[in-house]
């Protein structure tokens, strides 16, 4: 069995553990799926491979049984298991598996009835595809369910043609939380994040700066996306140039950026700021293209960067661009087309800086202006100022 090498202690482990929170991974296949294992590895756990054998279901019974005693005294271990070897591992479990504390199924042949009762100190989370399975309702289980309704099985193995990329990912987000929290297994996400943070917004050597953002990023080919104008880059190369010759240069010397919420997830830190400046010069990842104009701009910006094994692996940046090119005078709200004016649209449906003031402090007369304008309001009023709500 292959074995992570690095001891790790936390909340919920016993100091004489000599080994990182184990995991056992079992599938019908021969082979040891190396990039999942080192996917786990990476995220501090000692991660094993167990082969499902259908034609000795008896052996494999056995060896499933008898995996507690391959784990230290006070410690505990979780199964991930696919399709056959999930049905096998589900069934077993009903009744007391020693040490075992969290079971995260994928696809599995045979599902529980709804009403199954699994041992009350067992964390069970099973994933099931949508176009091939056909499972109850998530509400009506009395164990973990999620439906991947876009998906069929194998969409979690990369190495399938059935891989889906977008569901992978959210599966493994939702197992990474649930085998964590039942080795009660806490990490930072903060401190990377936050240090990717300071070399793009507080270093103002471009070099240096774009430097310090990448080095934290992983090796298998990171990525950045600004929504808004498509700006970014995939792989550590053209991240660094990015960031070097476009991101931290537009920074101008009145660019500022307040941090209104952060959200950490299991493997993602979602932050939503205020960000302001004057666009008195090219600022290439917001206005690409575009000569300074002098005006002021403040919108909104939502970040979601996502960490793998300590290292970040993506971000995505929102904000409402039609907010920004009505501020520099790039959008007329009024400019409406002649056919839509005549059906009665006097302005386009956007703002500039009153967005940013409605989220710093929410006023009800800040809303629904746009309703009013149209007569939905109507009636609507009276309702809205009783007992100031």
């Amino acid at each position: 069995m292959s074995s992570s090498t690095q001891p790790l202690q936390g909340p919920g482990f016993l100091n004489f553990n000599s080994h990182p929170p184990r995991i056992w991974l079992t599938s019908s296949s021969s082979h040891a799926p190396e990039q999942t294992l080192l996917a786990w590895k990476e995220e501090g756990f000692e991660a094993n491979y167990l082969p499902y054998t259908p034609h000795d279901q008896a052996g494999y019974m056995r060896a499933l049984k008898n995996l507690h005693n391959d784990v230290e005294f006070g410690a505990t271990y979780a199964l991930i298991c696919y399709g056959e070897a999930a049905t096998a591992v589900l069934k077993a479990a009903t009744k007391p598996m020693p040490k075992c504390n969290a079971i995260v199924a994928f696809y599995p042949t045979v599902l529980p009835s709804p009403k199954t009762k699994f041992p009350s100190l067992l964390h069970v989370q099973v994933h099931v595809a949508g176009l091939s399975q056909i499972s109850p309702r998530p509400e009506m289980c009395d164990w973990k369910l999620y439906r991947y309704e876009k998906s069929v099985t194998g969409f979690a193995d990369p190495l399938t043609a059935e891989y889906s990329e977008i569901e992978a990912n959210l599966a493994w987000s939702r197992s990474l939380g649930c085998v964590r929290k039942a080795f009660k297994k806490d990490v930072d996400l903060e401190t990377v994040v936050q240090a990717a943070w300071n070399a793009k917004y507080e270093d103002d050597d471009p070099e240096r700066g774009s430097m310090a953002v990448v080095q934290n990023m992983t090796q298998n080919s990171p990525h950045l996306t600004i929504m808004p104008t498509l700006q970014g880059g995939v792989g550590r190369k053209k991240l660094v140039e990015f960031y070097r010759e476009f991101f931290i240069p537009s920074l101008v010397e009145d660019f500022d950026i307040r941090l209104i919420s952060r959200t950490l997830g299991v493997d993602r830190v979602v932050d939503e700021m205020v960000v302001s400046f004057t666009h008195s010069d090219e600022i290439d990842w917001i206005l690409p293209g575009v000569p300074p104009t002098g005006k002021r701009v403040e919108i909104a910006v939502v970040s979601i960067v996502a960490v793998r094994g300590g290292k970040l692996v993506s971000e995505h940046m929102y904000w409402d661009q039609a907010s920004v090119l009505v501020q520099v005078g790039l959008l007329d709200i009024k400019a409406v087309p002649k056919k839509l004016k005549n059906a009665g649209v006097h302005r386009l449906p956007a703002v500039g800086e009153l967005a940013v003031r409605q989220l710093l402090a929410p006023e009800q007369m800040g809303y629904n202006h746009f309703l009013r304008m149209v007569g939905l309001m109507n009636g609507a009023n009276e309702v809205n100022r009783v007992n100031g709500s």
